[in-house]
């Protein structure tokens, strides 16, 4: 099968790799979407300990084709989602939800199993969510950086009638943005420098969208509600924008980070001690959340198609990797496949 896949640092490449086989408690999926993250690029950009022909991707859907031993509760032409990852099932993260944290989880597409940018790809059953007739095939390759939003979110002590900033309108920024509305936030102001993604911004439900190098946002959320914000999501994870969040948010606020910064930053604690600031830092989902997202998107509670800005062929996606170094207006980039 064709698949695109990691060669070196900021390069990558579509080879023909085995087709994979269903294990015990596996199945093989028939890919029809999977989304380019941040994620993937920071991986090819530093590497991070990844073999040359790792194939990559981590945010996908796709239908069941074919079914390892020991598989209960689906069968072959299922659509699904799937949680990015193999884990034990048994430990206490595992239990409570937070597998993300289990010491013997082996995740899709970032070097440990092979990933979705692919025809096929293997999943553990335990990993599956069944995707509604209503929630498309694109919507469901969402998911996962949807669930990315709405873990901050719920980490955060948002209320109906607060003001929040987000800052950064790619796809984990909008997915926030989504979210914040959805959780009753009366205004969230996006901060971004991009213009194409400011009107993606505003289309999704942004309050007012500014430009931080011309406006406050802060100011602007208390222009809006009378009061600076209460929280802040730090959604761009770059050197000095968790600084910039400390000193948005209110006395008493909340900063959720998101962004994964790939270098040391540093901050002013007096900043926090001073305004009794909460940080909290946001790892991904639960299971619980992935749900939470699905049935959002099948029952209208969210829409978030509007963020995918591209959709491109297996072949196309080492370009877009290099396209995606260069500044932008892209959001989500769909590598799709036949279905």
């Amino acid at each position: 099968m064709k698949a695109a896949v990691f060669k070196k640092r900021d390069q990558m490449a579509v080879i023909d790799v085995p087709d994979p086989v269903a294990g015990v408690g596996e199945v093989v999926l028939k890919v029809h979407n999977c989304g380019i993250c941040g994620s993937d690029l920071h991986a090819v950009q530093y590497g991070i300990g990844m073999a040359p022909d790792t194939v990559m991707g981590h945010e996908f859907c796709g239908e069941i084709y074919s079914l390892g031993t020991d598989v209960n509760g689906y069968r072959v032409g299922d659509r699904v989602t799937s949680l990015p990852y193999m884990a034990c099932g048994v430990c206490t993260w595992c239990q409570r939800d937070d597998a993300m944290h289990c010491s013997k989880l082996r995740s899709l597409g970032l070097g440990q199993l092979p990933g979705a940018y692919a025809e096929f790809v293997a999943c553990s059953s335990a990993s599956l969510l069944k995707l509604p007739a209503n929630v498309s095939s694109r919507a469901g390759a969402l998911v996962e950086p949807l669930s990315v939003g709405l873990h901050g979110v719920n980490q955060s002590s948002i209320e109906p009638g607060m003001g929040v900033v987000v800052m950064g309108a790619g796809p984990i920024g909008l997915s926030t943005l989504i979210w914040a509305k959805a959780k009753g936030a009366s205004a969230v102001v996006v901060s971004e420098l991009a213009p194409g993604r400011t009107e993606l911004a505003m289309k999704l439900g942004a309050s007012a969208v500014v430009n931080p190098t011309k406006e406050d946002p802060a100011e602007t959320v208390r222009a809006i509600t009378g009061r600076p914000p209460e929280v802040v999501f730090e959604c761009i994870g770059v050197k000095s924008t968790l600084g910039a969040a400390i000193g948005m948010v209110a006395r008493h606020g909340q900063v959720i980070v998101i962004g994964v910064c790939m270098e040391s930053d540093s901050i002013y604690p007096l900043s926090c001690v001073m305004k009794e600031v909460q940080i909290n830092f946001a790892l991904a989902y639960t299971r619980g959340e992935f749900q939470e997202t699905i049935d959002a998107l099948s029952n209208g509670t969210i829409d978030a198609t509007p963020m995918i800005t591209d959709v491109i062929n297996v072949e196309e996606v080492p370009a877009m990797f290099l396209e995606l170094k260069r500044p932008g207006t892209r959001a989500k980039v769909m590598v799709e496949f036949p279905h």
